[in-house]
């Protein structure tokens, strides 16, 4: 009785359930996909490890998560994804506040579980590499630590290229993700569907990843800069080395619109044409007689 007045609870029903998946499904994201990068960084001298790591982590971490919670929420996931479905029509508008916050929550929370299980592998890769946290710079690390959380540009990258990085990478996925989910190009059972979007992350992360730490997700890197703001790390996180936190927002939420746009209005409505019957006489149709022309 007491499971089945739980499953009816109205707390797990309508928008709130479909929040609540949100907020789990970025948390299972950045498990995954921030606990590789811990591995790399952390144990990169007792185990050989690769960006492969990174790539294919991030990619497992997706499909994963869109795994845990796609029919629940749908699972976005990512902000950028959020506002790309909302401005092509096929999200309400007043839902796309409450996903964000919830996507940023999943993202901070899993940030702080993974800061407290890294704990000894963090306070020894600081104290090998003599890094303070707070502090921009050291012979080793040029940002520090921090980076297991969040994702920074190389120097010689620059803001441009960073943008044009996150930018480019994240209407890529978008882009790619319509395509997958749209019922009128390629049929894919959807029980492949998370893996092809994993996949897809995959394919960003080995052809853009190494500028930026490819981001592609405000949720996934302001949930987990702004803990380890409240975690020692202050200003390396916020506003980060010449002002990068704004970066991995407003790129990626440009380029997921941006991505949703073009395959919209160029390969959607291209399919939507070819689906409809051609008018008269075209592609080889015969006309048809009038009545009476017999």
């Amino acid at each position: 009785m007491a499971n089945h007045a739980f499953a009816r609870s109205p707390l797990l029903a309508g928008l709130r359930g479909r929040v609540l998946g949100e907020f789990f499904g970025t948390m299972v994201l950045i498990l995954f996909g921030d606990g590789c990068v811990a591995s790399l960084v952390f144990f990169t001298n007792f185990v050989p490890l690769n960006w492969m790591v990174i790539a294919w982590g991030w990619g497992i971490a997706v499909a994963l998560a869109v795994y845990v919670v796609g029919a629940l929420s749908g699972a976005h996931i990512n902000p950028a994804v959020t506002l790309a479905f909302a401005v092509r029509g096929k999200f309400p508008w007043k839902e796309v506040i409450p996903y964000w916050i919830a996507q940023v929550a999943g993202a901070f929370v899993a940030a702080a579980i993974l800061f407290f299980v890294y704990q000894g592998a963090l306070i020894n890769y600081e104290t090998v590499n003599h890094i303070t946290r707070n502090v921009f710079g050291s012979p080793n690390n040029p940002i520090n630590a921090g980076v297991v959380w969040f994702t920074y540009s190389k120097p010689f990258v620059g803001t441009f290229g960073a943008f044009c990085d996150e930018f480019l990478g994240t209407a890529l996925l978008v882009g790619v993700i319509f395509a997958i989910v749209d019922a009128r190009n390629q049929p894919i059972q959807n029980n492949l569907t998370p893996f092809l979007i994993g996949v897809v992350v995959v394919g960003i992360g080995l052809s853009f990843g190494l500028n930026t730490g490819y981001a592609i997700n405000p949720a996934r890197d302001f949930g987990p800069r702004l803990f380890c703001f409240f975690a020692g790390w202050g200003q390396v996180a916020i506003p980060g080395p010449n002002n990068y936190f704004w970066i991995p927002i407003v790129a990626p939420l440009a380029g997921g619109v941006t991505g949703g746009l073009i395959y919209d209005l160029l390969i959607h409505r291209a399919l939507e044409h070819q689906a409809l019957p051609p008018p008269a006489g075209e592609a080889g149709i015969p006309l048809r007689e009038a009545p009476g022309d017999d």
